[in-house]
């Protein structure tokens, strides 16, 4: 019998406890609730403003300029040296202020370039060998044309339409077999 009395023991224990819990519960719903503003302490109204913040180390006094090293130095390296990445050669890219709306060439004659800066809205056609804005119209080919500015070179190209050019991938031929 020494079992069945421990597990009445425990249901009265576990049942005490919920009652507790209820009666806990009742008082938290239906107790009084104070919900008066607090004021202010005065010793919060005496603190400083945070426009004016009080500096502990003499470190603070510096310019975040003057730790411009230490910045540099990496964290989670053993000896904390700054980094040497090797500096790739600079890619001729192209300008970003030109763009390449448009390519004539007919016969012999120098081939032209219709090409539109950004901070203007009508395009200029320039020729091989003139120049606008500082670069160089070296070659004009059917579907580019090749700028130079300061040694180095850039190519130009048009933008991919939805139409092929007459002889390039013939599109239309494929659809006349069809």
């Amino acid at each position: 019998m020494g079992g069945r009395e421990r597990s009445r023991k425990g249901l009265v224990v576990l049942g005490a406890a919920v009652a507790g819990l209820a009666f806990w519960n009742w008082h938290l719903a239906f107790g009084p609730v104070d919900i008066s503003p607090l004021s202010p302490e005065a010793s919060q109204a005496q603190r400083p403003s945070p426009q004016e913040p009080k500096l502990f180390t003499p470190l603070d006094k510096k310019p975040a300029l003057a730790f411009r090293e230490t910045v540099s130095r990496p964290l989670f390296v053993r000896d904390r040296k700054p980094i040497r990445r090797d500096q790739a050669p600079a890619k001729a890219e192209v300008p970003v202020n030109m763009r390449l709306v448009g390519v004539v060439k007919i016969g012999d004659e120098p081939g032209r370039a219709l090409i539109r800066m950004a901070s203007e809205p009508k395009g200029k056609w320039i020729a091989e060998g003139e120049q606008i804005d500082g670069f160089k119209v070296r070659q004009v080919t059917a579907r580019s044309a090749i700028v130079e500015f300061a040694g180095r070179s850039h190519e130009l190209t048009l933008p991919n339409t939805s139409r092929a050019v007459e002889g390039e991938g013939e599109p239309d031929a494929e659809r006349r077999e069809q």
